[in-house]
């Protein structure tokens, strides 16, 4: 591995780490305040994903929850696997494998972002309804925006370089 290499390969663990320190605040403090006939309701990500539910947009419920709980969860998780045997034999084709369906994935990493915008665009209906954004929508696109460079940086080829004896 190259000192550039290496620099890389030290982005790759801090993004890592941040994006799992953000990654609870991300998902604790909320992201949209939606007003809907003078209710005002402030809502972390599970509260938008309950809100679509109970409106009966399950479908995108689903979609929200995949996209916005699980997907930035299993990319975390994945790259700290990957980091983790970083440098062995173990799981070499494994992680290679589980690393490009992520890169796959990770092309939509950002539409909950886009519809938390559409929705906010959309959602301005006077004295009826309307949706701002929260701090928490902050913290969200930070770790997608980690998660994303950390799977940019992080080179196929690191996975079959073997730490030499």
């Amino acid at each position: 591995m190259t000192l550039s290499d290496q620099h890389s390969f030290e982005a790759v663990k801090a993004l890592a780490i941040a994006g799992a320190i953000l990654y609870l605040p991300s998902n604790m403090i909320p992201v949209m305040t939606m007003t809907v006939n003078g209710d005002v309701e402030p809502l972390t990500v599970m509260g938008g994903v309950m809100e679509m539910y109970h409106s009966g947009l399950w479908p995108v419920a689903v979609i929200i929850f995949l996209a916005s709980v699980v997907v930035p969860l299993a990319k975390l998780i994945v790259t700290a696997w990957i980091l983790w045997f970083h440098g062995t034999v173990h799981w070499q084709r494994e992680r290679s494998i589980i690393r490009h369906i992520m890169i796959k994935i990770g092309s939509w990493a950002m539409i909950d972002i886009f519809l938390l915008s559409v929705i906010a665009a959309v959602g301005q209906l006077g004295t009826l309804a309307s949706v701002h954004a929260e701090p928490g929508a902050l913290f969200f696109a930070a770790v997608l925006l980690c998660n994303v460079f950390s799977y940019e940086l992080y080179k196929t080829s690191w996975i079959w370089e073997t730490a030499k004896e």
